[in-house]
């Protein structure tokens, strides 16, 4: 290594790190002014400011020229630190200094830079070592652009977070999205052709540089230690091509050879979440068994179904992938839509679609088992997209209605009364008749497309089957802005009105639904033996099952029900 080389890596050394306490630090101070206090989260990254070579007298000094601070200022913020139970390192406070730690014998450091090092191939340049923006000149010449530059430092500066440990990968990835789509970035374009959203090519090259990263750090370790062998993590969903050999003892030249360690498609390739760590034959013990292995790969490849289809559990987390893009793109339409000055309805109902969305992403991850993954679909920074919750009067619903319009809403009522199939009209807050709906024999419904039409309405409908409410009427209640459901019968009409706020018990839909199930649980045999002594009839008790299970439910929970019937 030549002077003039070794000089330059030594100023990108020093600029990285520089960079990097600089980042560090502005997040301690933005935490201290939030809250007038050193926080957890501040307090662990100060520690991190240690770990990477600064003495407690720099780092005091540091906050103090950020804050603007006073002496007393600074010893009222270090004794309240001092006083918690969770601080890492009172000496760090307690004016006791710690000493700067020269890169020589900072074991850590050294180890982590000599991963960049090795990692960029003596660079330290593009850490991750993504091609985005790069020009292909054919004959495997790419030409390095002057945006693949600002991708790459952009990038550069997430891996040096996430790695130094000082901060959270998804607070970073977020950072990292906003920070290029304020550039004016959508896109990145690849020397291949191949392009991909903001949002989904910075999280894969930062998640697949993390991982190389730590490959390089194992392989150092390894080398350090005296062993060729390694144990390939296992992890959970893992595409069938890596489920093969993952969990398992390989050599260095194995890696290569049968992992395809250095492929984009192999070990460490791109959207790889798999580390590989040093193993000593007769010493270490596996943590993963030949056993183990073979009852997890049946287990996972034993398919769950949704909707019709089934999934195994690498397809189901694709899946779950997709309707996380989807969801990204949705949220991107409303803020366009928004900004662009489209009308409210338009933006609303492009607010309830994802939100329906949303719902559906909830439902497919509880059936298959797998844990939501939201922070894939927040890291646009663009804040909260489903609609807010609307507000509605109590004075909206039929009993606070003019006389004339409430007449003709039971005339209405009773002339549908008798049908086959299920109807449904909608009336706004004063009785105005909206719109009316035609269903079949077991149900009706809305499209989004009616949302902004119905806020604040009254909605009635007819049950063939003569019962009260369904928990599919409950669910509609709690999700759709209407201050009164009503539905028909052949002698007369109930009502539920929404609350201003639904009790804690049931304010979610799995809430509500295990409710209404135990009510039924709890009154099942009653009307079993009163149709099996033959006191009712079939009808008879479906109808007046019904009416106690809402009668109780709404009793139970403080909800307003009734029923009008009708004079003959």
């Amino acid at each position: 290594m030549n002077r003039e080389y070794r000089e330059k890596l030594s100023r990108q050394i020093e600029k990285n790190y520089l960079d990097l306490e600089e980042r560090i630090m502005q997040d301690i101070i933005r935490r201290i002014r939030k809250t007038g206090e050193i926080t957890s989260t501040a307090d662990y990254q100060i520690n991190r400011l240690i770990i990477l070579g600064n003495s407690s007298e720099d780092i005091e000094k540091m906050i103090m020229e950020n804050l603007g601070a006073t002496y007393p200022k600074m010893f009222e913020l270090y004794d309240k630190v001092i006083n918690w139970e969770y601080v890492r390192n009172k000496d760090i406070y307690e004016q006791i200094n710690r000493k700067f730690i020269p890169y020589e014998e900072n074991d850590q450091l050294q180890q982590l830079t000599e991963g960049y090092i090795r990692q960029t191939k003596g660079e330290l340049e593009n850490i991750t070592q993504s091609l985005g923006f790069y020009l292909d000149y054919g004959n495997g010449r790419r030409v390095l652009t002057p945006l693949a530059q600002v991708y790459q430092g952009y990038l550069d500066a997430a891996m040096m977070d996430i790695t130094s440990g000082a901060f959270d990968y998804n607070s970073v990835l977020r950072r990292v999205v906003t920070q290029l789509t304020n550039s004016g970035l959508r896109t990145i374009d690849y020397a291949s052709g191949h392009s991909n959203r903001v949002e989904v090519a910075a999280r894969r090259a930062v998640m697949t540089g993390i991982s190389q990263l730590t490959g390089r750090i194992s392989e150092m370790n390894a080398e350090r230690l005296g062993t060729e062998y390694f144990e390939v993590a296992w992890h959970a969903g893992a595409r069938p091509t890596h489920a093969e050999w993952q969990g398992k003892v390989y050599t260095r030249d194995e890696l290569y050879r049968i992992c395809g360690l250095g492929t984009v498609t192999g070990l460490l390739g791109a959207n790889c979440y798999h580390e590989y760590y040093p193993f000593f034959p007769g010493l270490s013990e596996r943590n993963w068994s030949d056993k183990w292995l073979e009852e997890k790969d049946l287990e996972e490849n034993t398919p769950k179904r949704f909707n019709g289809k089934e999934y195994t559990l690498y397809e189901a987390k694709q899946r779950q992938r997709q309707m996380e893009t989807v969801m990204r793109a949705q949220r991107e339409k409303v803020e366009l839509l928004r900004k662009g000055g489209a009308h409210p309805d338009e933006v609303m109902l492009a607010k309830c679609k994802y939100q329906a969305q949303l719902e559906e992403y909830a439902r497919f991850s509880k059936k298959m088992g797998l844990k939501q993954e939201r922070e894939r679909i927040y890291m646009d920074m663009r804040g909260r997209i489903a609609p807010g919750k609307v507000s509605i009067k109590l004075s909206d619903s039929t009993d606070k209605w003019a006389k004339a319009a409430l007449k003709e809403l039971r005339l209405s009522e009773r002339s549908f009364r008798m049908r086959n199939s299920e109807m449904l009209e909608v009336y706004d807050k004063n009785g105005k008749f909206i719109m009316a709906k035609r269903g079949n024999k077991n149900n009706v419904s809305l499209s989004l497309l009616d949302f902004p039409r119905i806020v604040g309405s009254v909605i009635t409908h007819n049950h063939p089957s003569g019962g009260a409410f369904s928990k599919n009427d409950w669910q509609f209640l709690r999700r759709w802005p209407i201050s009164e459901l009503r539905v028909v019968t052949e002698k007369g009409v109930f009502y539920i009105r929404k609350p201003e706020v639904w009790p804690q018990e049931i304010n979610s839909l799995e809430k509500l639904n295990s409710e209404i199930d135990k009510i039924k649980y709890e009154l099942k045999n009653k009307y079993q033996k009163l149709y099996r002594s033959g006191i009712i009839n079939k009808t008879q008790r479906h109808q007046m099952f019904s009416e106690e299970v809402n009668r109780i439910f709404a009793q139970r929970f403080g909800i307003e029900f009734g029923k009008e019937y009708f004079n003959e």
